[in-house]
C-alpha cells in the first residue's frame, strides 16, 4: 500500500498577530532608524517611583493611581524572580538608579515590547488595555511584565542573541514567575505550536518561536533545571547563535541531536515526562494504517516535510500476537543543488507505560528496525527529522502551509513487518540521565534522553498505489 500524503490547506497560526514587538523594534535599529517606535510620554504627569522602577503613561495614555499602584507590584515581583532569586544580571539603568516601564496605548493583540532608548539604555512598554486578551487585566500584566523585563536582562548578556532563543526563553520565563497562570498554553493550543511540528526549531516567523518555549522547558525539567538556562544565556555572550551554546551546554553536537530526538519522541508520546504536558495540544500526526494488517505501507509525503529541526510524526498500529519486528527501510532525497541532507529516522514503541526507541542517521537511505513487536509494544511511532541546517528552505519563511515558496526535500519510507531475525538491532544499554541509548522507565516519569541505533541501508519495498489526504485539526 502506497500512501502520497498531500496535505492541502492549512489555517493561519496564531491569526490574533505578534504578542510581543520587541524584536520589531531591534529589526528598525538595525535597518537605521533605532528610535521610530519609541513612546512619547503622556501629556498628563502622572507616574510612580518604588524601588527599582519608574512607571508612567506614553503615548497620549494617562494611569490612574490604582494601575500605578497594581503594576509596580506585578513588577516588584517580577524582579525578585528574576534578578534576586534566580541571578540573573540587573538591566542597565540610568543614575537614578529606575527602569523606565510605561504603559502606553497599543493595538489589540499586543502586549508589550522591550526597547532601548536613545542613551542605549532599555526600557519596558506595556499595553494598558488587555480586554482582549480572555485574561483579568492583572493577570495579563503579570505574564507581560515577566516576558519584558527578561527581555531587558537578556539585552545585558546578548542584545543581538537570535530571536528565537530571546522569545521561548521569555515565554518560558513567564510560567517560572508566575506558575499558575499557564498563559503559555496558548502557544501549546490547537492550531498552534503542536500543530506544525516540521517547522525548524530555529524558525523566526512571527509566531513559531513562542511555542518553542516547550524546547525551554525540556532543558529545564530534563537537563538540569532553571540554571541551564541561565547557564546558556551566560554563554551567549558575545555570539548572536544560540544553538553554539546550547550545543556546547549538552556535550556538542552528538549529545545535542541525542536530546532533540528524545524531545521530538517524547511530544509524541503525549509529552511524556514534561511537566503540564498532558494539558497540551496532541502534536500533529499521520496515522498510515488503520490496522496492522494493512502493513506493509509506503509512504511518500508529497507536503508539510521536515525543514531542519523539524519532523514528521507517522503512527502505526501493531499486532497483539506473536513476536514481529516492525522494519522501516527510508530513502531521503538530496537539495535542489545535490547537497545530501542528514536525516535522522526512528521508531518509538510503546505499550502505554514504557518506551523505547531505535534511531538511525543517513544521507540517502537506511533501515531501521524495532524488535519485541506484538509481545511488548502495541503501538510505534516513525519520527523522520532533519539535522543539516542547509536545506535549501528559508526556515523563517517556511510557514508549513500552501503559502511558502519551497518544500523541504522529499523522503519516502516502507513499513512492514517480519518474523524475528535475532539480528542486533542497536545499542540498549542503560546511561541513566545524561542521554545515550536506553530502555525508557514508565512515560509518567522518564530520566533519561537517549535513543538507540539501527541498521544499515536497505530497498524501499514494491507496493500498491492508494491516496490519504490528511488534513490538520482545525
Amino acid at each position: 500500500m502506497l500512501l502520497t500524503i498531500g496535505l492541502a490547506s492549512a489555517l493561519a497560526p496564531h491569526a490574533a498577530g505578534v504578542p510581543c514587538a520587541t524584536l520589531e523594534h531591534r529589526a528598525a535599529r538595525e535597518a537605521g532608524a533605532p528610535h521610530a517606535l519609541a513612546p512619547t510620554r503622556a501629556a498628563v504627569d502622572n507616574s510612580l517611583e518604588t524601588e527599582h522602577f519608574r512607571i508612567e503613561g506614553a503615548g497620549g495614555y494617562a494611569p490612574t493611581d490604582e494601575e500605578l499602584a497594581l503594576m509596580a507590584e506585578i513588577l516588584e515581583e517580577v524582579w525578585a524572580v528574576e534578578v534576586d532569586t534566580m541571578g540573573y544580571l540587573e538591566p542597565e539603568i540610568a543614575e537614578d538608579g529606575k527602569f523606565p516601564v510605561y504603559l502606553e496605548e497599543m493595538n489589540p493583540g499586543l502586549y508589550g515590547y522591550t526597547d532601548l532608548s536613545r542613551n542605549d539604555l532599555p526600557y519596558v512598554a506595556i499595553n494598558p488595555d488587555m480586554g482582549w486578551s480572555g485574561s483579568s487585566t492583572a493577570d495579563a500584566w503579570r505574564v507581560t511584565a515577566a516576558h519584558e523585563f527578561f527581555h531587558a536582562v537578556q539585552f545585558s548578556y546578548d542584545y543581538w542573541e537570535s530571536s528565537w532563543w530571546m522569545e521561548s526563553s521569555a515565554v518560558w520565563m513567564e510560567d517560572v514567575v508566575y506558575d499558575d497562570l499557564d498563559d503559555y498554553h496558548y502557544y501549546m493550543s490547537d492550531d498552534q505550536w503542536p500543530d506544525y511540528p516540521e517547522i525548524s526549531m530555529v524558525a523566526e516567523n512571527g509566531w513559531h518561536e513562542y511555542g518553542e518555549a516547550v524546547w525551554v522547558r525540556y532543558l529545564d525539567e530534563l537537563h538540569g533545571g532553571p540554571d541551564t538556562v541561565k547557564a546558556l544565556w551566560e554563554a551567549s555572550v558575545g555570539q548572536t547563535e544560540a544553538m553554539d551554546a546550547i550545543e556546547a551546554q549538552l556535550g556538542g553536537k552528538e549529545a545535542f541531536e541525542a536530546a532533540w530526538l528524545d524531545f521530538t519522541v517524547r511530544g509524541a508520546l503525549g509529552y511524556a515526562g514534561l511537566d503540564e504536558g498532558s494539558e497540551w495540544w496532541p502534536v500533529y500526526r499521520t496515522d498510515i494504517a488503520t490496522d496492522a494488517s494493512s502493513l506493509p505501507v509506503t509512504v511518500e509525503p508529497t507536503e508539510w516535510r521536515p525543514d531542519y529541526l523539524g519532523v514528521n510524526y507517522f503512527r502505526v498500529p501493531l499486532p497483539e500476537a506473536d513476536a514481529r519486528e516492525l522494519v522501516v527501510e527510508f530513502e531521503g532525497d538530496p537539495t535542489e543543488d545535490g547537497t545530501p541532507l542528514r536525516w535522522q529516522v526512528a521508531i518509538a514503541g510503546t505499550d502505554g507505560a514504557e518506551w523505547d526507541t531505535v534511531v538511525d542517521t543517513t544521507k540517502d537511505t537506511v533501515t531501521v528496525v524495532l524488535p519485541d513487536v506484538g509481545t511488548r509494544w502495541h503501538e510505534a511511532w516513525i519520527v523522520v527529522g532533519v539535522l543539516s541546517e542547509a536545506t535549501g528552505v528559508n526556515h523563517d519563511a517556511y510557514d508549513s502551509s500552501p503559502r511558502y515558496d519551497k518544500a523541504p526535500p522529499a523522503f519516502r519510507f516502507t513499513a512492514s513487518l517480519r518474523e524475528p531475525t535475532g539480528g542486533d538491532t542497536g545499542d540498549t544499554g542503560d546511561t541513566g540521565d545524561t542521554g545515550g541509548p536506553g530502555r525508557k522507565p514508565p512515560a509518567e516519569e522518564p530520566d533519561d534522553c537517549g535513543c538507540g541505533h539501527g541498521a544499515g541501508p536497505g530497498l524501499l519495498l514494491a507496493a500498491a498505489a492508494i491516496a490519504l489526504t490528511a488534513t490538520r485539526r482545525g
